[in-house]
């Protein structure tokens, strides 16, 4: 029997599992290069106006520190690759990290491994699957970007094919880049939790590489950071095939690395010693005590990475909204995503449902949690320990609901603090952290939606990722292709309070109770089905 006998099974049968989730996650970057490029074209249909736009962007630090070195010339080329690839090439590199992990660590926690060598299948037939199944998916995601790409050639222009190869190149690169990252992740530690934490880690300094190579001048550091790969192979501009070579090379090392370290650890086993557990005794009373405690470190690392991100947005703030001001043609741009507001207004508008975008991602992730627990077995023995099931899923929503409460508060005033050291008029700091905040009855919304799947139909879970997408694609994308508004309004995201301002209550109202009545559902009905389901 072949060390690898039975892979192509194994591949087969992760592209069962898993392929509903993993075009969830490509097609919405596909569809997201296609159309943004063409409705800035549209927008700005001039190269001359395209250039001016980045020669007033070029000084405002916030921007270069999110997106990198801003291009010299202002093709839809160009600026697709620089403002939507900042964007894209984060979500790749988090899409790599999710499901690597989820193929080479979870799957083995699950015991799934155990099964498949059980039933036959050869000792790096996993290992191998894994690799191959997350290096596809990666590959695929470059070529649906290119062929993104390709089509906005045939629309508008500006993106000719060895421009848009290049720039799926990169992408691929990148997220081979952090694949081999997860699976040597996965070799260390022994569950996926932590070698997510281990990879985000290096994400951040990746990051942080990226950054200091733009701010010092010292190009060499780019190639150290898989994030900044983009600004070394230059789509639409310099074009540099060659650095491919390298890219495939650090790719190959970190699989060679992952492969030698998996070589040297038995089955359920790691490199390192397991810190998931400990002798202390936890002081935790009922459920509701156990399931913070056991979120609380995805709590901070939420915390800190919102934290970040308002911080981010808000350095940006003063530049983007004399830019929004001053230029009729991004002051046309902006009025379709928010319209019948001022400069400053507009602009706060849009950071907020942003940042609340990812406390909604951060609390429906802690109520589909209530169903990993179940098959993990955890709902199962808690129960058997004489808890309600009625507690066990009211202890779920309140630590989900109380979460989003925290981190409301943090990246609001985390927002608040940096746009006040930018931005003075139209109380636009108080602005920040009240829109941020009230826009709880919409985060309520998303969770009352996942407990009604997880209480009703816990195998359709997923479906609650697409409320969170349709309603960042409305509220940020609808105006631009003249959406109607009911359709914008069924957003659980952008409806705020404005104390300085007009407030519609009737949404955030039909928000709550929307929340409530779906709380409400899912506890009956998870109080009347099997568990496990």
């Amino acid at each position: 029997m072949s060390a690898f006998t039975g892979l192509r099974p194994c591949l087969g049968l992760a592209t069962r599992r898993y392929r509903w989730q993993v075009l969830a996650w490509m097609v919405p970057l596909w569809l997201f290069l296609l159309g943004h490029p063409i409705a800035l074209q549209r927008m700005y249909p001039s190269f001359e106006e395209r250039t001016a736009l980045l020669s007033q962007m070029r000084g405002v630090p916030g921007v270069r520190l999110l997106f990198g070195p801003l291009p010299a010339a202002g093709s839809v080329g160009e600026f697709a690759s620089w403002e939507d690839g900042g964007y894209l090439l984060w979500f790749v590199a988090i899409m790599a990290i999710m499901f690597t992990t989820a193929l080479a660590r979870r799957d083995e926690q699950d015991d799934h491994v155990e099964v498949v060598l059980g039933a036959g299948a050869g000792r790096w037939t996993p290992f191998a699957s894994a690799t191959t199944w997350a290096m596809g998916a990666m590959a695929l995601t470059g070529a649906g970007l290119a062929a993104s790409l390709i089509g906005v050639n045939a629309v508008v222009g500006e993106t000719p094919l060895r421009g848009a190869l290049i720039f799926g190149g990169v992408t691929i690169a990148q997220g081979w880049a952090f694949a081999g990252v997860a699976l040597v992740a996965s070799q260390l530690v022994r569950d996926a939790t932590t070698a997510r934490g281990l990879c985000f880690t290096v994400f951040g300094a990746a990051f942080a590489i990226r950054v200091l190579a733009d701010e010092t001048g010292a190009a060499w550091l780019r190639w150290l950071s898989p994030l900044a790969w983009r600004d070394v192979a230059e789509p639409f501009g310099a074009e540099r095939v060659w650095a491919f070579a390298v890219f495939a090379l650090a790719a190959a090392a970190l699989v060679a690395l992952a492969a030698l370290l998996h070589s040297r650890r038995e089955l359920l086993g790691a490199v390192l010693a397991d810190r998931s557990v400990s002798a202390r005794r936890w002081r935790v009373r009922g459920p509701l005590g156990l399931t913070a405690r056991l979120g609380v470190r995805r709590l901070a690392a939420w915390a800190f990475a919102l934290a970040l991100t308002g911080s981010l947005f808000g350095a940006m703030s003063g530049g983007l909204s004399d830019l929004i001001a001053n230029n009729p043609s991004s002051t046309a741009y902006i009025d379709k995503i928010a319209p019948e507001m001022r400069p400053v207004v507009q602009y706060t508008t849009l950071l907020t449902v942003v940042i609340v975008a990812l406390v909604a991602t951060a609390v429906v992730q802690r109520v589909l949690n209530l169903a990993a627990s179940e098959e993990r077995g955890l709902s199962e023995a808690a129960l058997t320990c004489g808890v309600p099931r009625t507690r066990a899923l009211i202890a779920a929503l309140a630590d989900a609901i109380g979460a989003g409460v925290v981190l409301l508060v943090v990246s609001g005033a985390v927002l608040a603090a940096a746009m006040a050291t930018q931005v003075r008029e139209d109380h636009a700091a108080g602005r920040a952290f009240v829109f941020t905040l009230t826009q709880l009855p919409g985060v309520v919304a998303a969770v009352g939606i996942a407990a009604m799947l997880v209480g009703a139909a816990p195998r359709w879970r997923s479906l609650a990722w697409a409320i969170i997408a349709w309603s960042s694609f409305a509220r940020l994308f609808g105006g631009l292709i003249d959406m109607p508004k009911w359709a914008q309004d069924l957003s659980v995201l952008g409806h705020v309070i404005d104390p300085w301002g007009t407030t519609h209550w009737l949404p955030m109202a039909v928000q709550l109770g929307v929340g409530i009545a779906c709380c409400a559902g899912g506890l009956i009905a998870y109080r009347v089905r099997d568990i496990p389901a």
